[in-house]
């Protein structure tokens, strides 16, 4: 056994020891997207291990080394993998630069011709000193949109990047979000069909690059729902965390998506039933259902932490609260996860 831990632990050690010396010395460049969907070979790579070596006592040692090896890689592997998949929407989009210092990044603006003239550099650095001071101004937006009588169903999207994001209470309006930021603005807009009687909004953060400094991040939105129409939600969050309080309203359909994140979310009571998708790569996700609520749980992931309260499980990966079959109101989630958390609370 000892020396099977050894193993995992030295192979371990020399793969990603190797793996960044070569990338230090510039002589691997490795594309990791194109490489972690494959993570399950390294399963059957395993199991073909331990079937070559089931019969041979002398060799259980190392063989059991190298599958824990294996194991141990595929499992990194498809975590990473999930939580990529959980920040891809955002991947064109968004440019993270991680900054302790005081003075920005120049190399992007190095790459410019050597021959520029005195004057265009003099330019390049006031329009650039510019840029830094306003990054330090708060950007804060109001957005609002009227509610109309004839609007029965609604969508709304939110891309929420990376910071706080609130929604609870009631508003006249189809739609109000307040919004704070020391990174980019938001962008909304809404679109209305008279012949569907529906609407659409969307709320998301400005295409640009997020500056990180000193690892502070300042980027909050408060939002309202009208609480008339149907609502079908959409909210991608890539890192921070989100509370959300859908209790008041009626909602048919909810879709998270959330890399690293910690989510906090009411559902209400207000529909004959209501389907709830939820995807995260590493996080923490509280769900709050009303007691008055049968609830239907179907779970993917091996490494869940899971707590479910009063939910009996039914057969492997599906839960269900006892009183399931005879409510009148149900709530059936679907959640996918890669190192998660889950907690299930009735209130």
């Amino acid at each position: 056994m000892k020396n099977s831990r050894g193993l995992v632990w030295g192979g371990l050690l020399i793969i990603f020891g190797m793996l960044w010396l070569l990338r230090n010395l510039n002589l691997l460049d490795i594309h990791w997207d194109e490489i972690l969907p494959y993570w399950p070979v390294l399963l059957i790579i395993a199991g073909a291990v331990l079937l070559a070596t089931g019969r041979e006592h002398n060799t259980s040692g190392a063989s059991g080394g190298l599958v824990g090896l294996l194991v141990t890689l595929a499992v990194f592997g498809g975590i990473i993998n999930r939580t990529d998949r959980a920040f891809d929407r955002h991947k064109d989009k968004w440019n993270f630069n991680w900054n302790d210092d005081d003075d920005d990044n120049h190399d992007d603006e190095d790459s410019y011709h050597d021959d520029r003239n005195d004057d265009e550099d003099k330019d390049r650095d006031y329009e650039h000193d510019r840029r830094r001071k306003n990054d330090s101004r708060p950007v804060n937006g109001f957005y609002k949109y009227e509610m109309e009588d004839f609007i029965q169903k609604a969508n709304f999207h939110l891309e929420g990047g990376a910071g706080s994001f609130s929604m609870d209470g009631n508003t006249a309006k189809l739609f109000e979000a307040n919004t704070k930021s020391s990174i980019v603005k938001f962008l909304a807009n809404t679109s209305i069909n008279k012949l569907d009687k529906s609407a659409t909004v969307n709320l998301k953060m400005e295409d640009g690059n997020i500056k990180i400094k000193k690892g502070e991040l300042s980027n909050h939105a408060r939002i309202q729902l009208n609480e008339k129409p149907i609502w079908n939600i959409d909210l991608g969050i890539g890192a921070g965390n989100g509370n959300f309080d859908f209790s008041n309203y009626k909602v048919e359909k909810l879709k998270v998506s959330t890399g690293v994140a910690d989510m906090k979310i009411r559902m209400g009571s207000k529909l004959a039933e209501s389907n709830v998708e939820i995807e995260a790569g590493v996080a923490s996700v509280t769900l709050e259902i009303p007691k008055t609520v049968g609830c239907e749980m179907h779970m993917d992931g091996a490494l869940n932490a899971k707590n479910m309260d009063d939910m009996d499980k039914v057969s492997n990966g599906l839960y269900r609260s006892p009183d399931f079959e005879q409510s009148a109101n149900k709530i059936i989630v679907h959640f996918e996860g890669g190192l998660t958390s889950i907690n299930i609370k009735r209130y």
